[in-house]
């Protein structure tokens, strides 16, 4: 009988992937297991002739044990080689700390834990300007499962009473946006208007011609009374119309045309081409409206000139004079009976002929009847201008940042500054909020800009040893803040070194710096811990203190809106402080994972960028930004070609993404950063569930697949932004393969795309934006599966 173990081939030829996590690598780095080993070993035997005399073949046999151990000992080595051997890479290293120092061999610095940063509302008391220094603390409350976080003031502030809270008067919605009007909003003060009464709409020189349908009272969120004027026929629109130029016009009384034309000598018809006959003097000019009217058909037209005109009512009678006799003795001519009547002309002929003229009415003089009321909008956006009434008095504290808050505390943070003359706020020209506010709309002026961080002062780190090459010292406290910065790391230390009293200066790296120059370097360790080696260029003085200014406290858990209301210290004349927006930029360390995928992005870089896919991955370095892509554009002028890198993350990002790439291209490199809005999307898919499978679970299980969170860049589900980026298309093609792929899908009967059949191949927003389907599990979602969202 041949035994199948004649022919196995052992070891086996290696074929190990690229790109295999630590488990799969080991089992593709090793040559065998046990099993393999000592069939192996026993199999060599045969064929060595020195062992020509070997007949162990019991199991209580001294020779097979040994051959056991032996194979105990090959298994155990090959473990570890493959153990061993994974170390030196980045997806299969599990021994604490390896990821830094292979990175670390790449000149990678890794991305320490940087701490959040919030814009604080505060309400001073009193009338005089407090001055506040820097440091000054704000504590937050627990949240989250979190503890209770301090931010301080990043840079001296002042805070002006006056400013406090200002209310944003409503923006008003001059431009017609709409092709037709069937009513307008008016003043009640100037109405003269009925049920039924004719008036002319002038948009601006351009007429329209309608009938009073109802007046009623119109309830506005404004402090303004206003009236509802509706039309019995909707007027055209013509485009640029806007409410400020509208004119209502009605009229005091009427008249008709001319009527006794075309008798005896009198042959001027009423109406000729272009020109009217009324029947009586008219103060009617030219540039003057006018009102025709024929069985309820209106009319309007503009008069170029009016002339005054005589008609004969009745012609000269000569009467004869008699005596008593009956005998004529003369005659005598009376004058003829005349009037004045009005010759108008229009700047076009009437629709209608002279077999009219008697059921044509004539409505004049035309005046204002109502005055038109520019509606405001119920929402604030970035293009409306900031009205504030209560600005009376120049601030007395520099104003450089505002802080918008609605009704529904929803709010936006942004550069201005405010002009008591004008009575308004001047915002940065060109910043999109990517959302409209709810009025009503507060504005606070006193902003304070506070960053994560407890500050710790003169720490003593140690004392120097000039005889040692290299001295390490441990912070007392950790997570060591940074704060995000335009730096070409996207980032900045609090940390401050004093030796002996003097300051010595962080660098990335002893290597170039001279024996003389007071550096040091900063080195972090898995558990948060931070160390100062100095050494490497200047050695401590002997004796020498060294001391350290810090601050700690960092990571991704930051506090929402309205968390921060807390002043970690009394201070006198602030009364109440908060955070409207929730706190941002706020991150982790990096991850052993993530280092696997941003320290070979790196390295790539070498310092410098120079391709779009260098700026794509210097931007997505930044914290808080979820996905970035680069890509040629034209500039404004369309004269050359401009890297844009586009972005998904917060506006307030756009300057330390500018200046890291500015850090690592050309000073004359064209760059435009531009941050993504979201569009928001809807996506509905409904499926068949196996009848063997629990349909919640599949339906879990779909949803989990399209839009689970990312544990690193670039994956998630595939509705994710940070998965498609910034104008990431939703390929229908990708969602039918992810949702089959579900163990108990059996078919999936309909996709719908914003509630119409998807169809097409893929879906693309608009430019500059990516699509936002929500959040699973919270009101916003708009991710539904068989009916269920």
């Amino acid at each position: 009988m041949t035994c199948l173990c004649d022919f196995h081939v052992f070891p086996t030829p290696r074929r190990i992937p690229a790109g295999l996590r630590a488990g799969r690598f080991q089992i593709a780095r090793a040559l065998g297991i046990f099993p393999d080993w000592r069939t192996s070993t026993l199999a060599a035997i045969g064929r060595e002739p020195a062992l020509d005399d070997w007949r162990a073949r019991e199991p209580h046999d001294l020779g097979l044990m040994l051959v056991e151990m032996g194979a105990y000992v090959f298994d155990v080595c090959d473990f570890y080689d493959a153990l061993v051997a994974g170390e030196g890479f980045l997806n299969t290293a599990q021994l604490a700390e390896a990821q830094r120092r292979l990175v670390a061999l790449l000149g990678y610095v890794p991305r320490p834990a940087i701490g959040a940063e919030a814009s604080l509302a505060v309400v001073a008391d009193g009338t005089r300007v407090i001055a506040l220094p820097k440091g000054v603390g704000f504590k937050s409350g627990a949240f989250d499962g979190e503890a209770p976080q301090t931010f301080e003031l990043t840079e001296p502030a002042s805070l002006e009473p006056r400013v406090n809270k200002l209310l944003v008067d409503r923006a008003p919605q001059n431009a017609i946006t709409t092709s037709t009007l069937t009513s307008v909003l008016v003043d009640p003060a100037t109405l003269r208007l009925r049920v039924g009464d004719p008036l002319v709409v002038d948009f601006a020189g351009t007429l329209r011609t309608t009938r009073v349908a109802s007046v009623v009272p119109a309830p506005l969120r404004g402090r303004v009374p206003a009236a509802r004027l509706t039309f019995t026929d909707a007027v055209a629109v013509p485009g640029g119309a806007a409410y400020s130029t509208m004119r209502i016009l009605g009229s005091g009384g009427t008249r008709g045309l001319w009527k006794l034309g075309q008798k005896g000598a009198d042959t001027e018809t009423a109406i000729s081409g272009s020109h009217v006959l009324l029947e009586s003097l008219a103060s009617v000019r030219a540039s003057d409206l006018v009102l025709f009217e024929r069985d309820g058909v209106l009319e309007a037209r503009r008069v170029t000139e009016t002339i005054e005109r005589q008609r004969v009512l009745f012609p000269t009678l000569t009467s004869t004079l008699k005596d008593t006799a009956n005998k004529v003795v003369g005659s005598v001519d009376s004058a003829p009976v005349t009037m004045a009547i009005s010759r108008v002309s229009l700047t076009t002929a009437l629709s209608w002929s002279n077999t009219d003229v008697t059921r044509i009415l004539v409505h004049h003089p035309l005046g204002v009847v109502a005055r038109v009321l520019v509606p405001v909008k119920d929402t604030l956006e970035h293009t409306d201008p900031l009205s504030i009434p209560g600005l009376i008095d120049p601030p007395r504290a520099s104003v450089a940042t505002l802080l918008l808050e609605d009704v529904h505390q929803d709010g936006v943070v942004t550069a201005g500054t405010l002009n008591h003359t004008t009575h308004t706020a001047q915002l940065n020209q060109g910043e999109n909020w990517g959302k409209a506010l709810t009025a009503a709309v507060t504005l606070y002026g006193n902003v304070l800009s506070v960053s994560r961080g407890e500050t710790v002062r003169g720490e003593q780190l140690g004392i120097g040893d000039g005889s040692q090459a290299e001295q390490v010292f441990t912070l007392g406290k950790k997570p060591l803040t940074y704060l995000s910065a335009p730096t070409a790391s996207g980032f900045k230390s609090t940390l401050e070194v004093r030796v002996g009293g003097i300051r010595w200066h962080e660098v990335e790296s002893f290597y170039g710096h001279a024996t003389s120059e007071r550096v040091y370097t900063v080195r972090h360790d898995e558990k948060g811990s931070a160390f100062v080696h100095v050494g490497g260029a200047s050695r401590l003085p002997t004796g020498a203190v060294v001391t350290a200014d810090y601050r700690f406290g960092a990571g991704a858990a930051m506090p929402p809106a309205g968390s921060i209301t807390q002043v970690a210290r009394p201070v006198p004349g602030i009364t109440s402080v908060r955070n409207i927006l929730p706190a941002l930029g706020g991150g982790d360390a990096e991850t052993p994972r993530e280092l696997s995928v941003y320290g070979p992005r790196s390295a790539l870089l070498l310092g410098r960028a120079i391709s779009l896919p260098d700026l794509e991955a210097a931007a997505a370095t930044v914290t808080g930004v979820q996905a970035a892509r680069a890509s040629w554009h034209w500039d404004a002028k369309g004269l050359r070609a401009v890297a844009q890198v586009q972005f998904i993350g917060s506006e307030q990002l756009i300057g330390s993404i500018r200046a890291k790439l500015r850090a690592l291209t050309e000073p004359d490199a064209p760059l435009r950063v531009v941050r993504c809005l979201p569009q928001q999307a809807r996506l509905a898919i409904a499926i068949d569930v196996h009848a063997d499978y629990v349909a919640k679970d599949v339906v879990a299980a779909v949803r989990e697949a399209l839009y689970h969170k990312p544990d690193l860049p670039g994956t998630g589900g595939l509705l994710r932004a940070e998965r498609l980026g910034p104008e990431g298309v939703v390929f229908l093609s990708e969602i039918a393969a992810a949702v089959m792929a579900i163990e108990g899908v059996t078919t999936m009967q309909s996709v719908s795309f914003d509630w119409v059949p998807f169809v097409q191949y893929g879906k693309k927003p608009q430019p500059n934006h990516y699509f936002d389907f929500g959040e699973p599990g919270t009101v916003s979602s708009r991710l539904v599966i068989n009916g269920a969202a």
